[in-house]
């Protein structure tokens, strides 16, 4: 029985659509609207990235790693930058550790875990006030994963003198967050399979403690490298699980002479998939999210790094890209989708349809988020066990985010879903506005 309750349901999976005719799921092409922030300080260096981003308040935060010209991660630090509008961010000025004579920087740690420390907002119930901040951060080379905590995002120390995570590689981005559905946490990592990056993940109630690393699953397996995994809830459907990996061939290299960035080999681009339970992951749609254009620097050792976390804007998801990595002028790019349009179920030219199956309806409306072209359209018709109809909608086109589909006689009932839709892209639906 699918229940809306007060959920949003993207079309990431067959979840709604269990049965489909002459329709695909397809991405969403996301608009990249230029660069947030440059890498240019001292303690920054070509290999710097973005690791987190997450709004507090009215105030987008995100931590990056500063990886100076030494190339060593014993002097990585990870600093804080800050954003109103989500598209430019500025440093944020703190006095808690000088570089090199500069007293006011926008370091808040140093050391070998500021390779990947990927600090989150802990949005536990029962978390302390002044543990409101969390990260992880280790590699390898510390024989794990160590837990921090910080009343400001500022000020860290370390919750425990031992690692919370040694069975994984971790030389990788490591993803921790407090997922409010289950009402656990999850971190995510790195771990090898016959030679292959791929991604595990443990959960933990104290975030202390942590069960045994499972690896991902996925219909047809590990084929691919997935360098990275950006794995967070989506803002106001978080029962949905998103990831945005770095897929990464090790075998590729592009030729351009005199260049530090391309004298590594290694090319790669950003795909999407979804999970419900957190452990088995949707590929509905193949092939990337993003990938390298005309600019020779989208092609060389590793690009397309995608921060952790979605940031929502108005009627935007904005996600956070790294590009040219270990060139001069490598920052971070925010690329932008409207709220909820990951993916989509298309129809053609010919009409197509889904069919759902049982729905316990417990409003008289539904809201749906969708685009047509001029002649396209989208029309639901809710049936009973027996393919009679129960209610049917009007002839939906345009292009609405969240368009209420009214239809009173549904109320308290169960019934399934069909949509026949033509030129038409169907992205979410749900029992409240998109």
């Amino acid at each position: 029985m699918i229940e809306f309750g007060k959920r949003i349901e993207m079309f990431s999976d067959n979840y709604i659509a269990q049965k489909t005719e002459g329709l695909v799921f397809r991405y969403y092409r996301p608009e990249c609207l230029g660069k947030a922030l440059s890498f240019t300080f001292p303690w920054e260096n070509a290999g710097s990235l973005g690791l987190t981003v997450f709004e507090d308040g009215d105030t987008v935060r995100m931590y990056t790693r500063g990886y100076p010209e030494s190339l060593t991660d014993d002097e990585s630090v990870s600093c804080l930058y800050e954003s109103k509008d989500g598209l430019t961010f500025s440093p944020v000025a703190v006095r808690e550790i000088p570089y090199r004579g500069t007293e006011v920087n926008n370091i808040v740690k140093m050391g070998m875990t500021c390779h990947n420390f990927a600090v989150f907002l802990d949005s536990n119930p029962s978390c302390p006030s002044d543990e409101k901040y969390k990260a992880v951060g280790g590699t390898f080379r510390t024989d794990g994963l160590f837990a921090y905590s910080s009343p400001d995002g500022i000020r860290w120390r370390e919750m425990s003198d031992k690692q919370i995570l040694t069975d994984g590689s971790f030389d990788s981005m490591n993803m921790a967050f407090w997922d409010t559905e289950a009402g656990i946490y999850r971190c995510y990592f790195r771990y090898y399979e016959n030679g292959i990056r791929a991604i595990a993940s443990s959960t933990s109630e104290d975030f202390l403690n942590w069960s045994a690393p499972v690896p991902n699953r996925y219909a047809g397996g590990i084929g691919e490298h997935l360098y990275t995994n950006a794995v967070r809830p989506v803002p106001g459907a978080e029962h949905m699980l998103v990831s945005f990996p770095m897929r990464y061939c090790p075998d590729r290299k592009i030729e351009i002479p005199d260049s530090f960035a391309a004298s590594r080999p290694g090319v790669s681009d950003c795909i999407l998939m979804t999970s419900r339970n957190g452990n088995d992951w949707d590929r509905k749609c193949g092939g990337p999210w993003i990938c390298g254009g005309l600019d020779r620097r989208e092609w060389t050792q590793r690009n397309f790094i995608t921060a952790g976390g979605i940031v929502c804007r108005g009627d935007s998801f904005y996600i956070y890209v790294e590009k040219h990595y270990m060139w001069d002028d490598c920052g971070i790019w925010v690329y932008s989708v409207p709220r909820y349009r990951l993916f989509c179920l298309s129809a053609g030219e010919k009409q197509g349809h889904f069919m759902s199956g049982p729905v316990r309806f417990e409003t008289s409306s539904f809201y749906v988020n969708f685009a047509t072209s001029a002649l396209g359209s989208v029309r639901f018709r809710i049936l009973d066990e027996e393919g009679h109809e129960m209610a049917s909608s009007e002839e939906l086109w345009g292009n609405e985010i969240s368009k209420e589909v009214y239809l009173p006689q549904i109320k308290g009932r169960t019934g399934y879903i069909r949509a026949d839709m033509r030129e038409a892209e169907l992205y979410a639906m749900g029992s409240r506005m998109l």
